[in-house]
């Protein structure tokens, strides 16, 4: 069953045609956008069309889920309502960066690597994850059922006007969301990986948590990493 779930062959390149023709018009999107604030980059459209043939590999099998199905659903049928939601660039943060005493935010660098929410009726049931190919935009993988519960959580407690990125730092599996207000220092709402790696209790409250509250952590679990 697992074959079914890559990207149909051929698909890049329809992905990519639909990049290309928006390419002479540079648009940007920001992450975790609202929805009024949600652009048709290239990215995105890409992804809408990987998802309407994600979708439609499905059609003729309503009344069933296949075994392991990357995305949280009760029937496939549902994927025919399926929809794009936020979408969120991925940013690894640099280990030896973070070593040498560089802050998460300063750390961080952008991949390149695009992550949309895919939803159904108002629920985000997993991510499609984009990447680009020259002046194509190809998916690559659906799944995340668990990753995006975690963030709408987090996406849906911040006040309006907030700026969020999505960090990871894979030498210490571990990945945040950095929250930023206006004029303020940026907080970390650590995700699960993040919370289970370096065993941090969830908190109550708006569950944000200062970057002095985690460099400590991070820097040793980086410095085991990088001796091995």
């Amino acid at each position: 069953m697992k074959t079914r779930y890559l990207i149909p062959a051929g698909f890049a390149l329809l992905a990519g045609i639909a990049c290309a023709a928006n390419a002479a018009t540079p648009v940007a999107e920001a992450d975790f956008a609202a929805a009024p604030a949600r652009v048709a980059t290239p990215a995105r459209s890409s992804a809408e069309a990987a998802l309407h043939q994600f979708a439609a590999q499905f059609r003729s099998e309503a009344g069933t889920l296949p075994q392991g199905f990357p995305l949280e659903l009760d029937d496939v049928a549902q994927l025919q309502n399926a929809s794009l939601g936020y979408g969120f660039q991925v940013y690894d943060v640099d280990a030896a960066s973070l070593a040498g005493g560089a802050s998460l935010s300063d750390a961080a660098r952008a991949t390149g690597t695009w992550r949309f929410a895919v939803s159904v009726n108002g629920r985000s049931v997993g991510l499609v994850t984009m990447v680009q190919d020259g002046v194509q935009w190809q998916a690559v993988s659906f799944g995340g059922a668990g990753l995006v519960k975690d963030m709408d959580a987090v996406v849906r407690a911040q006040v309006r006007g907030a700026q969020l990125r999505y960090l990871r730092l894979p030498q210490a599996t571990a990945d945040f969301i950095e929250v930023r207000g206006n004029g303020t220092a940026a907080r970390f709402a650590p995700l699960r990986a993040a919370r289970e790696s370096l065993l941090l209790a969830q908190r109550g409250g708006d569950g944000l948590m200062a970057e002095a509250e985690l460099l400590p952590e991070l820097r040793d679990a980086v410095a085991r990493n990088l001796d091995r």
